[in-house]
Formats: C-alpha cells, sequence, structure tokens
C-alpha cells in the first residue's frame, strides 16, 4: 500500500463501517480499490473471519489466512475437534472453507480459495557451518503451504522486530508509537536488503553496526548545552539551597549533572537537589556534581 491508513478508535473511511466488525472495517477500507478485480488477500489470524470472508465474496475478491476459533459463524464442531498430529477436519460452507490442522500444535484456516487437500511440502535448513541441506518432506494442507510462502516474510518480520522492542506500553502518546514502529521497521528492511547483497553479519550486528555509524556521524555535532561557554569554569561559584516558593518549603530540580548519565538500563538518571549554583542558575548535588560542573569542560 502506497498510504498509510491509520485506524483510530472507530473512524473508517468505509461507507458501511457501522454495521461490521472494527477489524473487517480496517481489511474493506484499504482493499477499497481493489475490489471487483479478482485480487487474493492473505490475512492473519487477527483479521480473518467468516464476515470478511462473506464481504470479500461478494465483491469478487477471494482470501485465505489463519484463524482465531473464537470468530462468530463457526461450527462448534471444528473448535471442539480434538486432533492427532497430521489429521485434519474441514467445513464447507459455499466458497468458505475453515479446516483445523495438528502439526505440533493446531492451525486453522480459513479460506475461499482451498480445501483440505494435503501435499508433501519440500524444506531446506541451514546447519551450524551455514550450508543448507534438505530435510524429509512434511505433509501439510495446501492452505497452509501457500500463507507460509505468502505471509512468511511478515511473521518473520515481526518476530524479528519482537526481540527489540521500540514501542514502550506506558506510552500515552500514540503518534510516537507509530514513529518507533515505522523507525524499527525501516531498520528491519534495511537489513533485508544488507542481506540481498550478500551481507555476512546478523541482525544484531547490524544493529550495532548501524548505531556505531550513526554516532561517528551525527555524535559529535551535537554541543552540550553545558559545554564551556561564560564563566562556568571560572569566576567564584558556591552552592546555595534552592529558595522556597508559595507551594513548596523545600523544592528540589533536576540535578543537570546526572541528567547526562545514563543507568545499566540505558535510561537517564533522575536525581533531584534541594542546592543549585546562584551565579549559573542550575541545580547541582553538591558532592561530587558542583565540582565537576564547574572543573570539567565537556560534561
Amino acid at each position: 500500500m502506497e498510504q498509510h491508513n491509520i485506524h483510530w478508535k472507530r473512524c473508517s473511511l468505509w461507507s458501511e463501517a457501522a454495521a461490521y466488525r472494527t477489524t473487517t472495517n480496517i481489511v474493506m477500507t484499504l482493499m477499497d480499490n481493489l475490489l471487483d478485480k479478482g485480487y487474493c488477500v492473505t490475512l492473519d489470524n487477527f483479521y480473518t473471519s467468516p464476515e470478511l470472508a462473506e464481504l470479500l465474496i461478494a465483491k469478487r475478491t477471494d482470501m485465505f489466512g489463519t484463524l482465531r476459533l473464537n470468530r462468530r459463524g463457526l461450527p462448534q464442531q471444528l473448535k471442539d475437534a480434538k486432533l492427532k498430529k497430521g489429521e485434519i477436519i474441514g467445513f464447507q460452507k459455499g466458497k468458505i472453507c475453515a479446516m483445523k490442522f495438528m502439526d505440533k500444535k493446531p492451525i486453522s484456516i480459513l479460506s475461499t480459495v482451498h480445501n483440505t487437500k494435503i501435499v508433501e511440502h519440500q524444506k531446506k535448513r541451514k546447519t551450524n557451518d551455514g550450508r543448507a541441506e534438505r530435510v524429509p518432506p512434511q505433509k501439510k494442507p495446501q492452505a497452509i503451504v501457500d500463507y507460509n510462502f505468502t505471509m512468511g516474510g511478515v511473521d518473520k518480520a515481526d518476530q524479528c522486530l519482537s526481540y527489540y522492542p521500540t514501542v514502550r506500553n506506558q506510552q500515552k502518546k500514540y503518534y510516537l508509537k507509530i514513529f518507533r514502529h515505522i523507525l524499527n521497521q525501516c531498520v528491519w528492511n534495511c537489513f533485508v536488503l544488507y542481506k540481498k547483497n550478500k551481507g555476512t553479519l546478523s541482525h544484531l550486528d547490524f544493529r550495532l553496526e548501524l548505531v556505531t555509524e550513526l554516532i561517528k556521524t551525527y555524535g559529535d555535532t551535537k554541543v552540550s548545552s553545558h559545554s564551556a561557554s561564560g564563566d562556568r569554569l571560572t569566576g567564584r561559584h558556591f552552592p546555595s539551597s534552592i529558595e522556597p516558593t508559595l507551594k513548596k518549603k523545600n523544592p528540589t530540580r533536576v540535578c543537570v549533572v546526572c541528567a547526562l548519565t545514563y543507568d545499566s538500563k540505558g535510561q537517564r538518571i533522575r536525581r533531584e537537589s534541594r542546592y543549585q549554583c546562584k551565579k549559573c542558575n542550575v541545580a547541582l548535588c553538591v558532592d561530587p556534581c558542583f565540582e565537576k560542573y564547574h572543573t570539567v569542560e565537556r560534561l
């Protein structure tokens, strides 16, 4: 998609949005210009539902994807079925086929283009020395093979990005969450292009190298707000208590030296002090920050 449609609460561009579930509205909005053209869309289990399948069929559009068994409109027998490894059960309603297959764990699929056909799927895996070797063919439903082929890259990206979370749960400003997610996705896209050009670094090493290069390029251009200027390093400086206010009898402020340091988790240290340098008008811990602030050129 060329445009980023950000779904917020119950706002939607789709004209019939009020009558359907939120996840259905998101898909129908994004597919608006592609309906009635014979396309087939692949979905993950957050969006897949019988309701959506029926809407897409009416618009001459097919779909398939993994399925959550708590969706409305699914037969109870599908939800309750106990399967052994390699077994499959399916239910058909018109073009819509809902199936459950037991691999290492149960996998449910909803599709308008598949049935319960089982195929042999050949797979390769990397050995410890980096060579690719064939593994014995596995029997899987064609629907799962096609899903892994079309959505495998997305699932792998989500898995790899989950190892380097950039979105904080306590972050209240939603646009910062969006920005950080897009930034993280851009780093992953760069890594994919790097690997296509025969890069040898792992994902972790690539990120570390990227950070190192960014620091080399931009790290020295930022001038500290507490660099040597005026008479910070000269003149007569004495600690004094921060003057009380109407609201606070013993007010405190954040120490500017402590605020420039980080703890073991990479978080800025926030330590408040009741003392300040009145001449410089900054709060400082008496020991050792007061001396450091007035003697070290680059903090």
